[in-house]
């Protein structure tokens, strides 16, 4: 594939590396602020995006709106690793719901078939009240956003399957947590490249599932997987989860 990597800081440097190593060609870098020799344009335009076939972004969250809106226009489909715009995400997906974008917070195979174990889980303890559940992530001293992409979708997961919850919360909680609440707690610090645990607790046992990123190779080749799957033509404004679960049969 001819790809053009919008962001360039610490994943767009090691997805430009993975993608050359697989044999794609890199046709641009767009970043405005990162000081390197092999960054192309400063600005996100038409030109930038010329003969590429797809886009992969991880950028910043800022600008969301009109990077979308450039895609849909110029008709280049675009893989969105960005996190942190998903108050946007109904509003954007009702007007650019034909482009050619998927998204995620996490392109991670592992981590979407993750999501498939927590959601599967989440359906079974439905039925027993008297288990609890948090969401805890781990990640790297210089992570920039919390809670991250992950944890926010773990939540939302939560969110759909479990009946006696209705919202979470990820700032610290200086007061007693609501009945509905699913607590999403964020800790920063050390070289890890991403762990997320999801625990489901009682006055009688404990279950906890987890997961936990070597590196980010994962994350790289899953945002891989998706520019094939985006480019092929036959997928419109969707999650990498949404089409992931089709192809392993799962919901």
């Amino acid at each position: 594939m001819n790809i053009a990597l919008v962001g360039f800081g610490t994943m767009g440097q090691a997805l430009w590396t993975t993608a050359r190593n697989r044999g794609h060609h890199i046709t641009s870098v767009i970043d405005p602020t990162v000081v390197d020799d092999r960054i192309t344009h400063r600005c996100l335009d038409e030109a930038a995006l010329v003969g590429c076939d797809v886009a992969i972004e991880f950028s910043a969250p800022e600008g969301i709106e009109e990077r979308i809106a450039l895609y849909a226009r110029v008709g280049k489909p675009a893989v969105v690793a960005t996190t942190g715009w998903y108050d946007k995400l109904a509003e954007l997906q009702n007007t650019y719901g034909d482009a050619a974008i998927m998204w995620s917070g996490n392109f991670s195979i592992g981590v979407q078939l993750f999501y498939l174990i927590v959601r599967n889980a989440a359906r079974l303890f439905d039925h027993y009240d008297e288990y609890d559940v948090l969401v805890n992530e781990w990640f790297h001293a210089k992570k920039a956003d919390s809670p991250s992409g992950t944890a926010a979708t773990l939540g939302a997961i939560l969110i759909e399957e479990l009946g006696r919850k209705d919202s979470a919360v990820t700032a610290r909680l200086d007061r007693r947590r609501k009945a509905g609440e699913v607590h999403i707690s964020s800790t920063r610090g050390g070289y890890t490249a991403g762990e997320h645990t999801v625990i489901f607790d009682s006055p009688g046992d404990t279950i906890t599932l987890k997961h936990a990123a070597r590196s980010r190779e994962g994350y790289l080749s899953g945002a891989l997987v998706a520019a094939a799957w985006i480019v092929d033509g036959t997928h419109s404004f969707c999650s990498f989860e949404e089409v992931l679960t089709t192809v392993v049969g799962m919901h």
